[in-house]
């Protein structure tokens, strides 16, 4: 079997669909969906035999809220390795060699200092504990996706890296901002990922399938990794019962399947509302050729929130220590150079966050330490530059950021 990374790069792949509303459309409401591998391994399986039958290449474990800091807030603390083992081999069971499998990879609902009280290490540790475990289960790939904020995003990315897994980092936007809930555009979510090693790009849940082609072609102008775009069965409406109902029909989202293609997907599949039939009636839209890259062929920088050239962002630097001082800044600054010399690590990676929180041009990191650039590197939402001595060279690598000194 294919690795992912060069199965999707061969040709169009099909994903699977909803989990969590299918079960409840089922009639397995809880609070934890990702619990039922282990109390529930029956219904499980049927759900991915069902995708499976429907055509679908790739399946998703059962595990999008199964780190231990998501279920640390559903009372289910100390279960993130036994429900990750658990589903990851169903799915493998299932799959055989049929298909792919891809650890499914939730945002946390934590939020990251200084928007919440989490650090870059707390969720570099869980997004790596349940990659490594799933690794170990048969899984082929991470799936990192419903991003809603692009530095737990990144750090998801990291980690699957680290533990041994390719990962494919999958991003939601709002309808009417065309931003994460966090405030990063399109733009900033695929360079960074592309620059912290992902294998590919993603849209999924919301909004609409319509609503994507935009994004989608943000994303590919900027990246030339490929695009995996998984919309809901349209945006939910509640009928006169009171019951939730998505509605696109499967023909519905075909026509809506074709043109992501059209505007250079690379893979498709479904999120919330789509059923074994949605997935059925896009199979026959998949394995031609992958579209060629539409990428610019220009390195970007990015802070959470902005995207420019590498050439445009080093036009005019300022130089700074205190992130306070990003307040002051004049309007025609191009970037943000953070001086970190002479900090520890725990210092430089607050010194980081603190000033990709003050300003929305992308950072300069200068360090001459190797622990105290990791740290920031790690800690840094965005693609930042790094200015530092050429020993320090295989860090700015590993990080994917862009060397300027």
């Amino acid at each position: 079997m294919k690795r992912f990374s060069e199965a999707i790069q061969s040709e169009i792949l099909l994903f699977d669909g909803s989990m969590g509303a299918l079960l409840s459309r089922m009639g397995h409401v809880t609070p934890c969906p990702d619990e039922l591998a282990v109390t529930r391994p029956d219904v499980i399986r049927s759900v991915h035999q069902g995708y499976l039958d429907a055509g679908a290449d790739v399946l998703l474990s059962d595990t999008f809220g199964a780190t231990e800091m998501t279920l640390a807030h559903k009372k289910r603390a100390g279960m993130g390795e036994k429900i990750t083992a658990t589903a990851v081999r169903l799915a493998r069971e299932v799959a055989g060699s049929r298909a792919l499998v891809a650890v499914d990879m939730g945002p946390t609902s934590a939020f990251l200092y200084p928007t919440g009280e989490a650090m870059p290490a707390d969720f570099y540790k869980t997004f790596f504990d349940q990659v490594r475990c799933a690794k170990e289960n048969g899984a082929d790939f991470a799936m990192i996706e419903t991003q809603t904020d692009l530095g737990e995003a990144r750090l998801a990315c990291l980690a699957a890296r680290a533990a041994g897994l390719e990962a494919a980092v999958s991003f939601t936007f709002g309808r009417k901002t065309g931003r994460t809930l966090t405030g990063s555009p399109a733009e900033c979510c695929a360079a960074a990922l592309e620059a912290a090693g992902a294998a590919a790009l993603g849209l999924n849940c919301s909004p609409s399938p319509e609503d994507m082609l935009g994004l989608l072609r943000a994303m590919r102008r900027v990246s030339a990794l490929p695009v995996v775009v998984q919309p809901n069965a349209g945006m939910p409406e509640t009928a006169p019962d009171g019951s939730t109902f998505y509605p696109y029909s499967p023909e519905k989202m075909r026509e809506c399947a074709r043109a992501l293609l059209e505007a250079g997907a690379s893979a498709i599949g479904g999120c919330c509302g789509t059923t074994f039939d949605h997935i059925r009636a896009l199979k026959p839209l998949t394995g031609g050729p992958v579209p060629a890259p539409a990428w610019d062929g220009q390195a970007r920088l990015c802070s959470r929130r902005d995207c420019t050239t590498a050439r445009e962002a080093l036009e005019a630097v300022a130089d700074l220590s205190d992130p306070e001082d990003a307040y002051d800044l004049e309007g025609d600054e191009t970037a943000v150079r953070l001086d970190l010399r002479g900090l520890a690590p725990d210092e430089a990676a607050v010194r980081t966050l603190d000033a990709s929180a003050a300003t929305r041009l992308p950072l300069i990191l200068r360090a001459d330490d190797a622990d105290a650039l990791r740290a920031a590197l790690l800690a840094c939402p965005g693609r930042p530059a790094a200015d530092a001595p050429a020993d320090l060279r295989p860090i700015i690598d590993e990080f994917g950021a862009f060397p300027v000194a």
